[in-house]
């Protein structure tokens, strides 16, 4: 399974998450009352998670674009450039 599906799948799961605890909040009075601790840790894994696999997948993109461009490190040589430019004023 690579960083894309990941993300989607816990994304996902994370969206309908949080559809159902809204429901359950509206519905029940006393929601979530003793839970909300499980509550509250299930939504923090949850987007950290998606989090992580996001800039997981934005690496990998990056380095994919990179090898298929032939020009490694394009941005990191810019930035140089700009810095040298500046630096001489």
């Amino acid at each position: 399974m690579d960083y894309e599906t990941v993300f989607y799948v816990v994304g996902g799961v994370l969206a309908a998450s949080a559809a159902i605890f809204t429901v359950l909040a509206l519905r029940v009075e006393s929601f979530p009352g003793r839970v909300a601790p499980v509550v509250a840790l299930w939504f923090i894994a949850l987007v950290g998670v998606t989090t992580t696999f996001a800039v997981l997948q934005s690496q990998h993109e990056e380095e994919k674009r990179e090898e298929e461009s032939g020009l490694p490190h394009a941005t990191e040589e810019a930035e140089e450039g700009a810095s040298e430019s500046l630096e001489a004023q």
